[in-house]
């Protein structure tokens, strides 16, 4: 069957000798920071964070681990191949979601799997030494099929009442329940379904493109190397991007800096509910803005501010015309920091800190631009919950 999935014989944590499944997973190593990372690792001493991320880019004590922990069989290998349906239930601001897709293996084809976001050198340079090391994938990429069969939806409905192969509560409190799928009619169906589907890579780029490069250079030493462990889904409610907010430290004070914006902007002081919603209900751009505890809501008047940005796409990216047209008016320093909460803005925002409030971009757009191969700034999409790494990975098998 010409498919670009493929069953696989995964490698996890035996519930024999792991009890408790939710110590020894771990988010993407790109979002952990150093106080995540220490927590993880003090939960078990098995958690994944201890191989994920390198300590001093010590990339064989990952290898060593890992290896020990499979001797020891604390991970082991599935006896069949099969796809994996897995399951995340989650809340955000009180209202509950459910996304559901298929871990599977993926075939590499540039083609058929676009990118939307611009990657770094520094990341892929890491993960590549991290790949030759352990010889594994280690957290699966997120992918998602533009157009939806409704399929997965299908399979989900017969699975979610049934025991889970798998279940964890992350860091967060969401829960992930994992089921094998083995039918050989039903793993017929998702390869003849999903597997002839154009995907857009929600997360986990540079992981893809360093296991491009990887299986380039090694094509003949393991068996399937063109393909990549990944999650991949179909357009279901459950698909959430939150948006990014960005807090930076700005020399001009609150009057120079309103100043500044009233030149282009209506200006209104509001609640933190009323500007949630306010950014949610705007087409055009607009974003808002917190200062010494209050926010305000900022609606673009003058559109010559979007002359700095040429390219009509990128227009309809408040990221993107933030950088290029917004955050020139101001002498900042420092580094960026972002946050996906407008609670946590009010808190960072204090002294010459303000915080630049935007609307989460549209999964909508996400495709268009993606198909249209224009690439997003980093930090521009953040799509929730993580994919948790350590529910399975992995190993590659020589030839």
């Amino acid at each position: 069957m010409n498919s670009i999935l493929k069953p696989f014989r995964a490698t996890y944590f035996n519930s024999e000798n792991i009890k408790d499944l939710s110590k020894v997973v771990c988010p993407p190593y790109d979002v952990i920071g150093q106080k995540q990372l220490a927590e993880l690792r003090t939960k078990s001493i098995y958690n994944l964070a201890h191989v994920l991320i390198a300590d001093k880019g010590d990339y064989k004590k990952s290898k060593v681990l890992l290896n020990e922990w499979f001797k020891k069989q604390i991970m082991i290998d599935d006896d069949k191949d099969c796809f994996y349906l897995y399951e995340q239930k989650f809340n955000i601001e009180g209202k509950f979601f459910k996304r559901f897709g298929i871990l599977s293996l993926l075939k590499m084809n540039k083609n058929e799997i676009l990118p939307h976001e611009r990657t770094l050198a520094a990341p892929k340079i890491d993960r590549t030494n991290m790949i030759k090391s352990v010889e594994a994938n280690l957290s699966p990429i997120f992918a998602i099929a533009v157009k939806s069969s409704g399929y997965i939806s299908k399979i989900h409905k017969k699975y979610f009442r049934k025991k889970p192969f798998l279940n964890a509560v992350d860091h967060e409190g969401n829960i992930n329940k994992l089921w094998k799928i083995q039918d050989k009619n039903e793993v017929d169906d998702i390869c003849k379904v999903l597997g002839n589907s154009k995907l857009v890579i929600a997360d986990g780029h540079h992981r893809f493109e360093i296991s491009y490069d990887y299986f380039k250079k090694n094509r003949d030493k393991f068996k399937d190397l063109n393909y990549i462990l990944a999650y991949v889904a179909d357009c279901q409610n459950g698909l959430v991007i939150l948006p990014t907010h960005r807090v930076i430290t700005v020399s001009d004070n609150k009057k120079i800096l309103f100043e500044k914006l009233e030149k282009y902007f209506d200006i209104k002081e509001v609640s933190q509910y009323t500007l949630g919603k306010n950014l949610k209900s705007n087409q055009e751009f607009c974003l808002g803005v917190c200062r010494e505890g209050k926010f305000y809501f900022l609606k673009l008047k003058d559109k010559s501010l979007l002359d700095t940005v040429t390219d009509e796409s990128y227009r309809e990216l408040d990221t993107y015309v933030f950088h290029k047209a917004v955050l020139p008016l101001f002498n900042k320093s420092g580094d960026i920091e972002y946050t996906h909460s407008m609670k946590e803005t009010k808190k960072l925002a204090c002294k010459n800190k303000t915080a630049f409030l935007l609307k989460a971009v549209s999964l909508d757009s996400v495709f268009e631009l993606s198909a249209k191969g224009i690439k997003m700034p980093q930090k521009s999409t953040y799509f929730y919950p993580k994919i948790l790494s350590g529910l399975v990975i992995r190993r590659f098998v020589k030839s």
